[in-house]
């Protein structure tokens, strides 16, 4: 095996789960998979180019584009999950495109909140990635920002709190 193969592994590796879950913001998990992979496809082919202390935010520059390029074209690549048209009830097939409409719509209104939080509060913004998309404890989350661990702690609560009150002063009112 190449060491460019090697590379591509690790890094798919360390940062697949959090380009997947990227992705999901925007479309449907099966969508996702395949522009996970799309991703990952575009990484193998710039990876001499692609500074290795920047991939991640790379994948995620990308893995965002990709899937905004996928809405803007109306979603007109759809996942196939193996079923015939012929054999679907149509019924079924409806409220399931209702719930993911629903969904969906509720990753947006999520991605809107997290946006306002990155803006306004980017170092809350950046402890709540390294904690729960990183799995960073408070010490190595403190030790990479610079602060205390207790500070990380209040920080990560902070920002719960903020987007919990926003989430329902934008959202809660009218979804009564």
């Amino acid at each position: 095996m190449k060491e460019k193969d090697h590379r591509l592994d690790d890094y798919f590796k360390c940062y697949g789960d959090i380009t997947f879950q990227n992705i999901c913001l925007f479309v449907d998990y099966h969508t996702a998979e395949d522009i996970c992979q799309e991703t990952f496809l575009r990484l193998a082919e710039n990876l001499d180019s692609v500074n290795s202390k920047m991939v991640k935010a790379w994948l995620i520059v990308v893995s965002e584009r990709l899937a905004k390029d996928h809405l803007k074209k109306g979603g007109k690549h759809v996942s196939r999950i193996g079923l015939e048209l012929d054999k679907v009830d149509l019924e079924d097939l409806s409220s399931d495109v209702e719930n993911m409409v629903e969904e969906l719509e509720e990753s947006r209104k999520k991605g809107r909140i997290l946006k306002r939080l990155k803006k306004e509060r980017p170092q809350w913004y950046d402890v709540l990635l390294m904690k729960y998309l990183e799995d960073m404890s408070d010490r190595v989350i403190g030790k990479k920002l610079g602060i205390r661990e207790s500070l990380v702690g209040q920080w990560r609560r902070r920002a719960r709190l903020w987007l919990r009150d926003r989430y329902s002063r934008e959202y809660g009112e009218r979804d009564s």
